[in-house]
């Protein structure tokens, strides 16, 4: 690939990933509840799913897509179950942040959050299907140009969803008070479940 290809390419992804939606709102969320370093955690999650669906394309993503097509359905149901209870949990929870200096062990499961927010998202399959081929010839493609890819996607979806990450967190102060985190958490809790319902309910 040329270095105009990875250009290309790198704007597509950079645009795609700013567009917001469940993962991002996700991300926005767990940063500010519980700092930067569970927002990059997340954010790592997303690009691991973003390498797989970078393999699956090169491999014929269509038909993968078209011969997993149970496996691809369990995943979305398992992430739009984890959004609602995720949601369920931050409207419930009693207003707290979290000192982001000593993440808790069972918040490493932020990156499996990641990862199956991505592998579900259709936004993703959309782009790697109808999208990615419009960027990579896939007959021409070398070992090399995957690797390239694979940075590619790194910087421009990492640079994102860690700007995402490192905003949200640098707002904690803005409801740093019990009564206002209190109302953050109604708020996002709700919507973080109404995006779980809706990953579901996508075709």
């Amino acid at each position: 690939m040329s270095i105009e290809s990875y250009i290309a390419l790198f704007s597509a992804m950079f645009v795609v990933g700013i567009i917001p939606g469940p993962a991002v709102f996700a991300i926005t969320t767990t940063s500010i509840t519980g700092g930067f370093r569970r927002g990059a955690a997340m954010t790592v999650g997303l690009v691991l799913a973003d390498y797989v669906f970078i393999l699956l394309a090169v491999s014929g993503l269509a038909f993968v897509a078209e011969s997993m097509g149970g496996a691809f359905a369990i995943i979305k149901y398992s992430c739009a179950a984890y959004l609602v209870w995720m949601g369920i949990n931050l409207f419930l929870s009693k207003p707290h942040l979290q000192d982001s200096r000593h993440v808790p062990k069972a918040h490493r499961f932020d990156v499996l959050a990641g990862f199956l927010l991505t592998m579900s998202n259709p936004k993703a399959i959309i782009f790697y299907v109808a999208l990615f081929p419009a960027f990579v010839d896939f007959q021409h493609i070398s070992h090399t140009d995957i690797l390239g890819i694979f940075a590619t996607a790194t910087l421009a979806f990492g640079s994102v969803n860690l700007g995402y990450a490192y905003v949200s967190s640098s707002a904690r102060k803005l409801v740093s008070n019990s009564k206002r985190l209190g109302i953050f958490n109604k708020v996002a809790g709700t919507l973080l479940s109404a995006s779980g319902i809706g990953v579901a309910l996508k075709a």
